[in-house]
């Protein structure tokens, strides 16, 4: 569309250049009418993430003082080196149970995730290659529909690890799961970088990876910013000050993206693609490695390293654009087999078996210091970015969960299980650690989907969020 007209911009308002190429705008002053820009609101906000691994013991990861400024521990490190303690909130002391109101039964790996995201009780599954799916909607589901707006993604969907290297099926890496007119369906989660590059903006957005006029100004190192120079450098010009830092902001932004797609590199011995072109996500890879234990076990690794870097931009600038407002993101799949050595340098040879013998405490709460430290990354990003009289952050609510707790190191438990919050929609409260007391680990949903506006204080059996969690 042509831009003509300030202050009239369009929510929906794209700079449009040669070659068919567009970027989209970030929120700006200019797109609310002037009578309303001085108390101009940012779109309400709702994500889930996941980590995959138990938190083994409460030392590793929950705070030894409750309130706030919270001493960090060693899993916790990220959020200060990101410097956002003060914007995320730890509530430990959770509790998944073996029996009654959204409990689990039988095999640990088989039975509980559905609990752990929904609230309903799943059973009797002693199979992981028979892991049921949750037998309720999801958080994200159950506040999509209110939120979504003009959003052009009703929900949105990510996962950083792209496939389960061993016997697990795809349900242990989903987190979205929605009533439909044939029951519970599941909303897959998108896996590859490229893939999600395209989905959010592809067409004529940012440029298309399999467009050969993209590729070749990219291997010319050209973005598609600069066919939309001359039309961006004309809006500049004509905004306030603020909103010419947040679209400068904006464009560079999108250049970092594209920078970051292109030195995207497979692994050793998995090809890419035509030089000039984005390269092809990380290499799928698994195979036979010895464990700690002189094991033989199959591993696998993707460079989830830069899978969850761009997929953390993607969902940013998703954010950013306005492009969804609910969203998912799975770190990594439930008893994960990510090879530890490949992405953390440490022994163990995969996440899981860390916590069976296969690593010091240490270097298990290096691996859960992985998941904290991508989460606190987004929540950085979002801090950093201004919108109406706040930032991302201001209007939104997201949550982290951790496959499961720890007693005396077990792994195997929903015991002392621990989830970390972020944002500040509906007084949502920011870096405070509070005790869970037993409480279901949904209770933090419950409180997270209260903050974005839902009334209802019941997901599945569950009823009641943590109290304190919101003002």
């Amino acid at each position: 569309m042509r831009i003509t007209k300030l202050p009239a911009l369009s929510r929906r308002s794209w700079l449009v250049g040669s070659a068919g190429a567009a970027v989209c705008l970030p929120w700006l002053e200019a797109m609310t009418p002037k009578a309303e820009a001085q108390g101009a609101a940012s779109p309400t906000r709702f994500m889930v993430m996941f980590a995959g691994l138990s938190t083994h013991t409460d030392t590793l990861i929950a705070p030894a003082a409750f309130g706030p400024n919270y001493p960090l521990a060693l899993a916790l490190a990220p959020l200060g080196v990101n410097g956002v303690q003060g914007d995320i909130s730890v509530v430990s002391a959770l509790h998944l149970p073996t029996s009654g109101a959204g409990s689990y039964a039988g095999n640990w790996h088989a039975n509980n995730m559905g609990p752990l995201i929904s609230g309903v009780s799943t059973g009797g599954v002693e199979s992981r290659a028979l892991r049921p799916v949750p037998k309720g909607p999801t958080a994200d589901q159950l506040v999509a529909d209110s939120l979504a707006g003009n959003a052009r993604f009703r929900s949105l969907e990510l996962r950083v690890q792209p496939e389960p290297y061993r016997e697990n099926t795809e349900s242990a890496g989903t987190l979205s799961y929605r009533e439909g007119a044939g029951g519970l369906q599941a909303n897959s989660p998108q896996a590859s970088p490229t893939q999600a590059f395209k989905s959010l903006f592809g067409g004529q957005a940012v440029g298309r990876p399999d467009d050969p006029a993209f590729m070749q100004r990219l291997a010319q190192g050209r973005s598609v910013l600069d066919l939309v120079e001359q039309r961006s450098s004309a809006l500049v010009n004509r905004l306030g000050t603020s909103d010419r830092q947040r679209l400068e902001r904006h464009l560079e932004e999108i250049r970092g993206l594209e920078t970051r797609l292109m030195t995207t590199e497979a692994l050793p011995g998995g090809g890419c693609g035509v030089p000039m072109a984005p390269p092809p996500d990380p290499t799928v890879a698994s195979g036979p490695a010895v464990n700690a234990n002189g094991d033989a076990r199959t591993v696998g690794f993707s460079d989830e390293n830069a899978r969850a870097l761009v997929m953390t931009d993607l969902l940013h600038m998703a954010l950013t654009c306005d492009l969804t407002r609910t969203a998912t993101m799975a770190y990594t799949f439930a008893q994960c087999f990510i090879d530890t050595f490949l992405l953390l340098g440490t022994g163990g040879r995969d996440l899981h078996q860390l916590g069976h013998g296969g690593g010091t405490p240490e270097e298990i709460a290096k691996a859960l210091a992985w998941h904290t430290g991508h989460f606190s990354r987004l929540v950085k990003l979002m801090k950093d970015t201004p919108e109406g009289n706040g930032n991302l952050l201001t209007n939104t609510a997201m949550v982290l969960l951790f496959e499961g707790g720890g007693n005396g190191g077990d792994p195997h438990t929903g015991e002392h299980m621990v989830a970390l919050t972020a944002g500040n929609a509906g007084g949502l409260q920011r870096g405070v650690h509070l005790n869970g007391a037993g409480a279901h680990p949904v209770s933090v949903l419950i409180s997270a989907m209260q903050a974005v506006g839902r009334a209802s204080e019941q997901m599945g059996e569950i009823t009641g969020g943590i109290p304190g969690l919101r003002a």
